[in-house]
């Protein structure tokens, strides 16, 4: 009966070692891809801090306003133009509408390749 009891103890201890042995290698290999998870954030931080710079820099207003003159060709506002809607009426607008044609203006090259790229 001894005998018995020792041989399944023995058993147990070798059955608990495999047990043991293989959760000591799958932790390992869980901190292994846990450091590459890092590394990954790590990566995409650095590539989110060089995008934000990017955009500050292509954002600058003076920037802007430089490309806006060179392609827009915008004029200031006449006074006249302005209006508020208590001074006009559905009826002055949908005949406004109506006689209105397609706008005469120049297209610029980049709207046009704008457009063929949709």
């Amino acid at each position: 009966m001894l005998r018995f009891v020792n041989i399944c103890l023995l058993l147990g201890l070798v059955g608990l070692s495999y047990v043991i042995y293989d959760v000591k290698y799958e932790a390992r290999g869980l901190d292994h891809d846990i450091t590459v998870l890092h590394k990954k954030i790590d990566e995409e931080k650095d590539s989110i801090a060089v995008l934000r710079a990017e955009w500050s820099l292509l954002n600058r207003p003076e920037r802007i306003e430089r490309l806006a003159g060179k392609f827009l060709n915008l004029e200031p506002s006449n006074p006249r133009q302005i209006l508020t809607l208590d001074s006009v009426s559905q009826a002055e607008f949908d005949a406004k509408l109506a006689t209105a044609g397609p706008p005469e203006q120049d297209v610029p090259d980049y709207v046009k390749l704008l457009q063929d790229t949709d």
